[in-house]
């Protein structure tokens, strides 16, 4: 079977979130974020091998925090960007990784059947991501707040990761986007032509944003089963 990899996207500032550090290093269920991400993706039997991508300046530190964890290869740091900092992580995995899968570290309760079922997609049609589908009524609004428009829910869904793609194909839309910068890996390999799938996500698998949501985390997901 080809050989997987995985990149943990932990390189983000969290300035939305208010905090003194980013958010991913906040203690949730006695540990910090960002390892319980990266305990699911120790833990799936298809990945092989993780490279995890940090803020420039804690790379130490998380490789400390990293040392119980056999299948952590790389400690690098990101860019001034999501894409940067995962492409930084990408060129770090090992030449023999067919399959790439990126996941946030802000998304800590990621299950090992959405992992399962992303890596499925990709093996079959060579790009996937994990997605809900909308369920609300969905608006338009002005910036004065003021409805302009209720658009059908129709065929939308809302990303979550993991996202991944055989390793070549990722390749090919790096070097196709060049300085142009896009929000995932799914918007990336779309922009380059590759065809990319959705399979069902999990409504835990949800990111942390707010400070609020760390409550959340704590009343939606047992964090003894990840």
């Amino acid at each position: 079977m080809a050989k997987v990899g995985a990149i943990l996207a932990a390189a983000g500032r969290g300035v939305r979130f208010g905090a003194e550090v980013p958010k991913q290093f906040l203690e949730l269920g006695g540990r910090p974020v960002f390892l319980w991400g990266l305990s699911a993706l120790e833990r799936h039997p298809r990945v092989e091998e993780i490279v995890v991508a940090v803020p420039p300046g804690w790379e130490e530190r998380v490789r400390d925090w990293c040392g119980e964890f056999r299948k952590v290869s790389r400690v690098v740091a990101g860019g001034e960007s999501r894409q940067a900092s995962v492409r930084r992580a990408f060129e770090a995995l090992s030449p023999g990784v067919e399959i790439v899968l990126v996941h946030d570290a802000a998304r800590p309760l990621v299950s090992q059947e959405v992992i399962s079922r992303v890596l499925g997609e990709i093996e079959k049609r060579g790009a996937a991501l994990a997605a809900l589908p909308v369920r609300d009524t969905v608006k338009r609004v002005s910036e004065e707040g003021r409805v302009l428009e209720t658009l059908s829910r129709e065929g939308l869904w809302l990303a979550q990761t993991p996202q991944g793609a055989r390793r070549d194909w990722l390749a090919e839309a790096f070097r196709k986007a060049g300085r142009e910068e896009f929000t995932d890996e799914a918007a990336l390999l779309e922009a380059a032509g590759f065809p990319v799938f959705v399979v069902l996500g999990d409504p835990r698998n949800f990111k942390l944003t707010y400070p609020e949501d760390f409550s959340l985390l704590e009343a939606f997901g047992d964090l003894t089963r990840i």
